[in-house]
């Protein structure tokens, strides 16, 4: 029998339980638009996550169920995070809906899947023009070990940034990303 239902406006092209929270799943839409839904409240959707400038194909949750990722047909991988200050993973207020990371190259076309390995370091993405591609989920983390000096140089630089977040210059350097024009 039939518990629940809602209707979205568009056609939903992917959807994805929650691995840590199995009362939560991601829906990709036709409407260029990503939305989090807790099953016990389907009335509306407590996430909407934005920035897509065609159809989400595809989505993914990482293992951690703190982040996800999304395959648009704009040519586009993006990563939105579900974190909020307090460590637990948070849906619908306090999680801002844009996208953490965006991943693209002149030469990819339209993605049609989606997904993250088993350890959530990397995300492989298939697109239309039979390649797969393999993505690292933090695009400036390095790859390998680290030696102790590049660690202690790391937590530093990530405290200055906290520490100076709430300035404009500082907030305008750390979301800056590189698009193509047609994203924008």
């Amino acid at each position: 029998p039939l518990l629940f239902k809602t209707i979205m406006s568009m056609k939903s092209n992917s959807l994805e339980w929650n691995p840590m929270e199995p009362y939560v799943f991601l829906v990709g839409n036709e409407d260029h638009n990503s939305y989090t839904f807790d099953m016990r409240k389907l009335n509306r959707p407590t996430g909407i996550y934005k920035g897509h400038v065609g159809a989400v194909m595809s989505v993914s949750w990482s293992r951690t169920g703190t982040e996800f990722v999304t395959g648009s047909y704009d040519k586009t991988v993006r990563i939105f995070s579900v974190r909020k200050e307090g460590g637990t993973a948070a849906h619908g207020s306090n999680s801002t809906g844009v996208a953490r990371d965006i991943y693209h190259t002149k030469r990819m076309q339209r993605v049609f899947c989606v997904g993250y390995t088993l350890d959530h370091k990397y995300i492989l993405s298939g697109s239309d023009d039979t390649n797969i591609r393999l993505w690292k989920a933090r695009s400036s983390e390095k790859i390998g070990q680290l030696s102790s000096r590049e660690e202690t140089s790391l937590q530093y630089r990530n405290a200055l940034v906290s520490k100076y977040e709430h300035l404009p210059e500082v907030r305008r350097i750390s979301k800056t990303r590189r698009l193509p024009k047609f994203v924008k």
